[in-house]
C-alpha cells in the first residue's frame, strides 16, 4: 500500500490528529445547527458517517438524538472519547462506511461532513452516497459538506483531499431528493497541522429523502 493509499484508508487526517488533542474544535458545523429548523432532533436516530472527533455528534446527542458515530480513524475516535467522555446516547465505532453494513431505512438523519473529498475517487463517493441513502428512512434528511473543485489552495497540505467534484455534481447525487438548503461557499481555515491560513470552496446542503421514488 502506498503512502497516499494508507492516508486514505485512515481517513486522510491522521497526521493532523497526531499533533494535537483536538484538530477540528468542538463547535458543530453550522448546517448541523440549522437542522432543528427542518425536523425535531430529540429522539431522532442519527448516523454520523465520518464523525471525526465528534463535534457534530456531540451537538446532536446534546439535543436528544441517538447517534451512531462512525469513523475509519482510530485516532479520531480516541480524541472523540476524550473530548466527550460523558456523552449519553452515542455509540462510537471504528468502521469504514463503504464496508460496514447499515440497516436499510434505519436512520432519520445522516451526517456526511468532510467525508466524500477524502475518498479515493468519484466511484467510491457515489458508492458511499448510495449506501447512506439506502440507510435513510423516507422523509429522513442528509447533511452533506464536502470540498468542491471550484477553489483549490492545498499547497501546505501533507495529504490533500483526493476527490474534488463540482458543486453541481455533488448536488446531482441527490437527484429526486428535496434540497432544503444549499450553499457553495469559500471558507478560510487554519489548524494544527496546517497553521497557515488557506481557502477551501465547500458544497453544503441539507436534503430530504422523498416518501416515494428514486434514491438519487
Amino acid at each position: 500500500m502506498t503512502e497516499t493509499e494508507a492516508d486514505t484508508e485512515n481517513g486522510g487526517c491522521d497526521h493532523g490528529y497526531a499533533v494535537t488533542d483536538c484538530l477540528w474544535g468542538t463547535e458543530p458545523e453550522p448546517l448541523i445547527a440549522a437542522l432543528a429548523g427542518y425536523r425535531a432532533l430529540a429522539g431522532a436516530v442519527v448516523l454520523d458517517a465520518g464523525c471525526g472527533e465528534g463535534r457534530n455528534t456531540a451537538y446532536l446527542a446534546g439535543a436528544g438524538a441517538k447517534v451512531t458515530a462512525l469513523d475509519v480513524s482510530a485516532l479520531a475516535l480516541e480524541h472523540a472519547r476524550r473530548c466527550w467522555p460523558q456523552l449519553d446516547g452515542v455509540e462510537w465505532e471504528q468502521a469504514d462506511i463503504l464496508t460496514r453494513p447499515l440497516p436499510e431505512a434505519g436512520y432519520d438523519i445522516v451526517v456526511c461532513d468532510s467525508v466524500l473529498h477524502w475518498l479515493r475517487d468519484r466511484q467510491r463517493a457515489i458508492a458511499a452516497v448510495r449506501l447512506l441513502q439506502q440507510a435513510t428512512r423516507p422523509g429522513g434528511v442528509h447533511v452533506v459538506c464536502s470540498f468542491n473543485d471550484r477553489r483549490l489552495d492545498y499547497r501546505s497540505h501533507a495529504t490533500p483531499p483526493r476527490c474534488l467534484l463540482a458543486d453541481a455534481e455533488l448536488l446531482g447525487f441527490y437527484a429526486g431528493w428535496n434540497i432544503l438548503e444549499h450553499h457553495d461557499e469559500d471558507t478560510v481555515s487554519s489548524h494544527a497541522d496546517v497553521p497557515a491560513r488557506h481557502y477551501h470552496s465547500v458544497t453544503k446542503f441539507i436534503a430530504s429523502r422523498p416518501f416515494a421514488g428514486a434514491l438519487g
